[in-house]
Order: structure tokens, then sequence, then C-alpha cells
């Protein structure tokens, strides 16, 4: 009886595992995008010599999807989601205080992830230095990222060619 339960509960924790990995999310962005769609991929972003885990985030009305790759700290207090659109590169900033934008980190453009601020829509970069003043978990910050990053590029909605 208790190899029964054991193997029960076995097998239900491998199949939490198991969906864990085939991480997906949808959501609205209420702009011309339409839904997002978020995929964790098998691709890995490499920055001093770390494997970053990426996820993909695809629009409705667009064919431009977005790669961000997480970098999380040792005691996964502190994450960075580095941003790589066609039009910017940029981070999102998330710790205990605040969930933000900000732009790239010395480490990550020396990993070759440069951008260009001259398509960064200014204003828009302003209001989103603090988007929560929480610790949001990893899915809620790609789901804000989804909804937030593409009003960054000046005049979005003809940069992402809405369908």
């Amino acid at each position: 009886m208790k190899k029964m339960i054991f193997i029960t509960l076995l097998s239900v924790v491998f199949s939490f595992a198991m969906k864990a990995e085939n991480f997906s999310k949808k959501g609205e962005t209420e702009s011309a995008l339409g839904s997002y769609t978020i995929e964790k991929t098998d691709d890995f972003v490499e920055v001093d010599g770390v494997s970053l885990p990426t996820y993909i985030i695809r629009y409705e009305n667009s064919d431009q999807e977005i790669r961000v790759a997480v970098d999380k700290d040792k005691k996964n207090n502190m994450k960075n989601f580095i941003v790589l659109g066609d039009d910017l590169n940029l981070e999102y900033h998330c710790e205990n205080a605040y969930f933000g934008v900000k732009k790239l980190e010395k480490k990550y453009v020396k990993a070759g992830l440069t951008t260009s601020t001259k398509s960064l829509n200014h204003a828009e970069y302003y209001n989103q230095k603090v988007l929560t003043r929480s610790n949001p978990m990893d899915r809620d910050c790609l789901g804000l990222i989804a909804c937030y990053y593409p009003k960054l590029v000046v005049d979005y909605e003809t940069a992402f060619a809405v369908k």
C-alpha cells in the first residue's frame, strides 16, 4: 500500500515538472496587436559564460516576434528580462521593490546585445520605469512585457506591421 501511494505521488510530481517545462501563457494586449502568446524555447542567450533561458512572444495581429532572455541572481531575488526585438533591445528589471524598464546593463552590451535608441519612445520609456511596486512571478513579468514593450517602439503599430 505504501508503495502504491509513493508511486502515485511520484507520478503526480513528475507530471507537474513536465508541465512546468512546457510553459505557455496567453493574454490580451488591449492594443491593435490583439492577443499574445508566450512560449518557452529551447534556445539560449549567452552572457558572461551563462546560458540564459529564452521565451518567444507572438502577437495575433503581427508577424514580428520578441525574444526575452531571463537572467536571475543565485538567490532568485533579482531578475533581468532582456527583451530582444527587431527595432529595440531593452531590459526589464524585477526585484522586491519594483518591476520596470531600463536600458541594457554593460554586461549585456558586452555580450553583443546592443541597440539604438533612435526607435525608442522616450515618453513611454519614462512611463514604464516602474510598472508595479511588487515582485511579480516570472509569468506575470512576461505578460507585462508582452503588453507594454511594443509601446516603447516609436509608432509601434507601424513598426510591428499590424495585419
